[in-house]
C-alpha cells in the first residue's frame, strides 16, 4: 500500500473532494494493537501509505485515524509484521476494533472529531465492547 496516494488522488478527483474533507483510516506500528488515535493533520509519520498520500493530494490537512497494531516481535522486519495475518488470539479483538473504528468514523461525522477524540481514543481492553 505504499502507493495509496494515486488511488486516493484518482478518487479525489472523480468525486470533487477536498482534501480538508478526507478521512484516511491506517494502521500504525507506534501504537498498542487496539488503539485508536484520530490526527487532524499532520507529516507521514515514517508511515509509506500516508507519505504517497500526502504528496499525490499536494497536501497533508486530511482526517486520520490511526489503529494501533503494535511493534513487530525482536528481530522481526516491520514490513513483514505489517503484512502477516493477526493470530488467532488477536482475531476477536481485531474483529471489535473494525468496529469500534467505525463507530469512532459515525460519531466524528455525526458530532464532530472532539467528540470522537474524547469517546474513542483509549485502548481496548479484553472485554470491552
Amino acid at each position: 500500500m505504499n502507493r495509496s496516494g494515486e488511488a486516493v488522488r484518482e478518487a479525489i478527483d472523480f468525486f470533487k473532494i477536498a482534501a480538508e474533507d478526507l478521512i484516511v483510516i491506517h494502521d500504525d506500528l507506534d501504537l498498542p494493537l487496539g488503539r485508536l488515535r484520530f490526527k487532524r493533520r499532520g507529516g507521514a509519520g515514517g508511515h509509506q501509505g500516508i507519505r504517497s498520500i500526502i504528496e499525490e493530494v499536494g497536501k497533508s490537512t486530511f482526517v486520520r485515524l490511526k489503529v494501533g497494531i503494535g511493534r513487530p516481535p525482536e528481530g522481526m522486519d516491520p514490513a513483514d509484521y505489517v503484512l502477516s495475518p493477526f493470530d488467532e488470539a488477536e482475531k476477536e479483538l481485531v474483529e471489535r476494533i473494525v468496529s469500534r473504528a467505525a463507530e469512532s468514523i459515525h460519531v466524528m461525522l455525526l458530532e464532530g472529531i472532539e467528540a470522537a477524540m474524547s469517546r474513542y481514543q483509549k485502548r481496548m481492553e479484553k472485554g470491552e465492547t
